[in-house]
C-alpha cells in the first residue's frame, strides 16, 4: 500500500514538474519562431497526420497533385511565402473540408476540389487555410482547447491513438473563431490579388457552400468556417474595391481533372 502511494506521488511530482517547465514557454508568442517551438509544433503535426494515414487513403493522381501544387506555389511565391516550407496533403474522401494542422500542414479532401467550380474556388479555400498558418491560430487554438492533453503530448509522453484520434477530429470540426476567420479572410484577399486570381471566387463559393439544398449533408467546412454569408458579402465589397483584371487560373477542364 505505502509502494503504491509512493508511486503516485512521485508520478504527481512528475506531471508537476512537466507542467511547470512547459507553462514557462509561450506557445503562441514569439518563441513559436524559435526552434523548440516550430520542433514541437512539427512532432504535433507528424502525430495528427499518422492518423490521417490511418483513417484516409492519399491522392495519387499526378495530374490533380500537379494543379494542387501549382496553384500552391502560385500564391506562395507571389506573397513571399516558401512554399517548400508548408506542406499540403490531399486525402481521397467524399467529405468537403480542407483544415490546417500544426507544422505548417495543410489538409486538402478530395470532396472540396470536387464540389469548387474552378480552381480560383479552391484556390480561395487555400488561400484562407495559408492565411491561418500566418497568422497561428493552429497553435492558439490547440492551446485554448486542448491544455493539459496537448502539455502531455508536448512533453514526448504517449498520449495514446483516441486522444490523438480526438484533436484531430476536434481540429477538423469545430471553428475557429471569428476574429480568426476574419483574418484568414483578409488575408487570403491579399494573397489572391498579389498572385493575380480574382477573390470574387472565394466569395462565390462560400456563398455556394452556405445555401445547398435543403436535405443534404452539410459541409464540414461550414462548421470549421462559420458565417460564410457575411464573409462573402465583404469578400464581394473588397473585391468591387480593386481595380484590377484577373487572367484564368488554369486553362485546363477542371470537371475532367475532378473525375
Amino acid at each position: 500500500m505505502k509502494k503504491a502511494v509512493l508511486q503516485f506521488l512521485i508520478s504527481l511530482l512528475l506531471f508537476a514538474a512537466i507542467w511547470f517547465g512547459l507553462s514557462r514557454i509561450d506557445f503562441v508568442g514569439e518563441s513559436t519562431t524559435e526552434s523548440i517551438g516550430r520542433e514541437t509544433e512539427r512532432r504535433i503535426g507528424d502525430l495528427l497526420l499518422k492518423q490521417l494515414d490511418l483513417k484516409y487513403q492519399r491522392a495519387y493522381d499526378d495530374s490533380l497533385l500537379a494543379v494542387v501544387d501549382m496553384i500552391h506555389r502560385r500564391i506562395c511565391e507571389a506573397n513571399g511565402l516558401d512554399p517548400d516550407s508548408i506542406s499540403v496533403h490531399v486525402f481521397e474522401t467524399s467529405t468537403i473540408n480542407a483544415a490546417v494542422l500544426p507544422g505548417r500542414n495543410v489538409i486538402i479532401f478530395t470532396g472540396l476540389l470536387q464540389f469548387a467550380e474552378n480552381a480560383e474556388e479552391f484556390a480561395g479555400v487555400h488561400a484562407h487555410e495559408l492565411g491561418h498558418i500566418a497568422e497561428n491560430h493552429v497553435m492558439e487554438r490547440m492551446m485554448s482547447e486542448f491544455g493539459t492533453t496537448l502539455l502531455i503530448m508536448m512533453s514526448g509522453m504517449d498520449a495514446g491513438s483516441e486522444v490523438i484520434a480526438n484533436i484531430l477530429r476536434i481540429l477538423t470540426t469545430t471553428a475557429f473563431s471569428r476574429e480568426q476567420e476574419r483574418e484568414a479572410d483578409r488575408a487570403a484577399i491579399t494573397y489572391l490579388e498579389e498572385a493575380g486570381i480574382d477573390p470574387v471566387h472565394l466569395g462565390n463559393f462560400l456563398l455556394r457552400i452556405s445555401t445547398r439544398e435543403s436535405g443534404r449533408r452539410v459541409p464540414e467546412w461550414v462548421s470549421t468556417h462559420p458565417d460564410s454569408r457575411a464573409r462573402a458579402a465583404e469578400i464581394f465589397e473588397k473585391r468591387g474595391e480593386m481595380d484590377a483584371e484577373f487572367e484564368p487560373l488554369y486553362d485546363g477542364d477542371w470537371e475532367a481533372l475532378m473525375r
